[in-house]
């Protein structure tokens, strides 16, 4: 799968794990039940600056605008709701998220070494 929602989602969540597997490496726990509440939530960018991923990267952790609706944009915590549930979104800015979370997922291998 290499393109459209399913994609995406498989992708975001891919890169959660990811990140949350480093952040249990780095802090020697087991489980993510052992990470605090604030790192247990689908929020990749607190992830991100927890484990110091470079800030032009953080940064472009945008919100994305709706297809639909211009003024309606979805965090990009949420956008794995917006795949999951079939929420069109503005496709530069779609392309760009993914951009993004193919960047995590490279900086996630590097750093797990898989």
């Amino acid at each position: 799968m290499d393109e459209g929602a399913p994609a995406a989602l498989l992708l975001f969540y891919g890169v959660e794990c990811g990140l949350k597997a480093a952040l249990l490496d780095r802090q020697a726990l087991k489980s993510t039940a052992q990470l605090p509440p604030q790192f247990r939530s689908h929020d990749l960018h607190r992830l991100a600056k927890e484990l110091r991923l470079p800030p032009q990267l953080c940064g472009r952790m945008q919100p994305c605008a709706s297809h639909k609706q211009e003024n309606e944009k979805v965090a990009f915590a949420d956008l794995h709701q917006a795949w999951r549930y079939g929420h069109t979104l503005k496709k530069d800015h779609e392309k760009a998220a993914l951009a993004v979370l193919r960047e995590l997922l490279a900086w996630c291998q590097r750093e797990l070494r898989a």
